[in-house]
């Protein structure tokens, strides 16, 4: 899927100009896909609507909704990446940019382009969830659920996948992983052609 550039809140140009270049130590890499948490949150409630989801306004009330802090700048202690699609009846769904960032701060866990990648970056090694980035980004997330959407109604099915492989869980409770591939999507029938893999760019 390639990377799509739109304008950015202006408020919060300077934090979304992109990672720093500061040594930075990779986040964990799966021993399985989709990873769970045993220290995971329920489900975080959010928009119960049809998409578009767009950056919702109040970024450091849904940062401290996922249970996350805000700092003046970047901290690339930790810096890994991972990627999410979320594909509604055969169309893409843009995850926004400027998730976890506000006009005087930034969370560990953010987004930095509409381009669905995740970037991590925090001063020590924690688990982060998928659950947190729904959390900022305001959409109800859970078993069987996106937004307005829950498998069984109107004929439709919420399919999750981990680096291609279906995950039965909550996804809220997905861990982050360095370059994982995450994809959610709504269908009826036979789901979509399902990513497996994402391209970063070098260095990231």
């Amino acid at each position: 899927m390639r990377r799509r550039t739109v304008p950015l809140v202006a408020a919060s140009a300077l934090l979304l100009a992109g990672c720093g270049t500061a040594a930075a130590t990779a986040g964990p890499v799966a021993s399985q896909p989709g990873t769970v948490s045993s220290a995971a949150a329920a489900s975080v409630v959010g928009r119960t609507t049809a998409p578009p989801w767009d950056r919702p306004s109040g970024q450091a009330a849904r940062v401290a909704a996922a249970g996350l802090s805000l700092t003046p700048t970047e901290t690339l202690t930790v810096h890994y990446h991972a990627h999410l699609d979320v594909i509604v009846d055969g169309l893409p769904v843009i995850v926004p940019a400027g998730l976890g960032i506000t006009g005087t701060g930034i969370a560990p866990l953010h987004t930095h382009e509409p381009d669905g990648v995740v970037h991590i970056e925090a001063p020590s090694q924690r688990t982060f969830t998928l659950g947190q980035v729904f959390a900022e980004w305001d959409v109800a997330l859970g078993r069987g659920r996106v937004g307005g959407y829950l498998s069984g109604a109107a004929g439709r099915t919420v399919g999750v996948w981990v680096d291609g492989k279906p995950f039965a869980g909550d996804p809220a409770q997905i861990v982050l992983t360095q370059h994982e591939e995450i994809v959610i999507a709504v269908y009826r029938g036979t789901p979509p052609a399902i990513p497996v893999q994402y391209a970063f760019p070098p260095g990231e």
